[in-house]
């Protein structure tokens, strides 16, 4: 019952995602037939187009026409590119998920050491210090620390490309800025757990029946991983509206430039798809972390 109720909740979602979607992008200001146009377009030319484009139908009609597309994966045409809109988006797909998965990797690879690091060391002003250099890392915007570090890495020091040139080096500047407002988020709350855990009975219970302190380390670092679970699902949507700026500072050829370009050029096809696709894809990713999380901790199910 519980899955099923997630399930039902998932399919809700991702119906509102896209009518919500549709429903505030006809809301905007302005005709797409002339903005493709230009200004010294004609009436005639004008009307043509919108005809050609469907944009004549009424509103009911059009969203019919987009709702049945979605069903077989077809979000029409995008105006700019006169491609269809899921070829455009599945091409620039892999690069995107290869930035998100190594961002990801990163995160995990340091923060999980680094806040336990941070817990063990018992000198009140080292540890403080720590504290500060992981809020700095938290309230640092993606995008100053893109450019700074695209002018000291690649201007100054020339260990990186300012931009992508496909190559898996290219990939590592902007992954690094991605990661490390999240790796902030990530080593904290580790960090908070591995505190509160310390202080459980069962830990004590453990420590005076002669548990060595290696194992008893496992137990606890195991303990204040599990609740990161359900925020993997927060650092994921961080991670997607990170990269949109990413990518547009690192002439990353992505989705998040994708979604800008369509946006500049009022591509509505475009930004339909865009907006809809990620939209499904935090949905699926929040359902399946609630699904594994559920597997990890029976307990929420009878919670819910």
């Amino acid at each position: 019952m519980f899955y099923l109720k997630k399930f039902v909740k998932m399919i809700f979602s991702i119906f509102l995602i896209g009518t919500l979607s549709f429903l505030l992008l006809e809301m905007i200001p302005g005709d797409p037939a002339a903005s493709i146009l230009g200004v010294e377009s004609s009436p005639e030319d004008i009307e043509l187009l919108r005809e050609a484009l469907g944009l004549n139908k009424s509103f009911f009609a059009r969203y019919l026409d987009w709702g049945k597309g979605v069903l077989v994966g077809d979000f029409g045409n995008s105006f700019k590119y006169s491609e269809p809109v899921i070829k455009l988006i599945l091409e620039r797909l892999p690069l995107t998920m290869e930035i998100a998965l190594i961002s990801i990797a990163i995160v995990f690879l340091v923060s999980i050491p680094l806040s336990f690091l941070l817990y063990k060391i018992k000198n009140k002003h080292i540890k403080n210090f720590g504290d500060f250099l992981v809020g700095i890392c938290i309230s640092i915007p993606s995008f100053w620390l893109g450019i700074i570090f695209m002018f000291v890495f690649g201007v100054i020091l020339r260990l990186f490309s300012v931009g992508y040139n496909n190559s898996f080096t290219s990939l590592l500047l902007p992954c690094a800025v991605i990661a490390i407002p999240n790796i902030g988020v990530i080593t904290r709350y580790i960090k908070s757990n591995l505190e509160y855990e310390m202080r459980e009975e069962y830990i004590k219970y453990l420590f005076v029946n002669g548990m060595k302190m290696k194992w008893l380390n496992l137990y606890i670092l195991k303990n204040s991983i599990l609740p990161v679970v359900p925020l993997a699902g927060m650092m994921v949507i961080d991670l997607i509206t990170g990269i949109v700026i990413i990518e547009q500072i690192f002439s990353i050829p992505g989705i998040g430039r994708l979604l800008i370009t369509s946006v500049l050029t009022r591509d509505i096809p475009l930004i339909q798809g865009l907006i809809f696709y990620t939209s499904v894809v935090l949905v699926l990713i929040n359902f399946f972390i609630d699904i594994i999380y559920s597997l990890i901790d029976p307990r929420i199910k009878e919670e819910k």
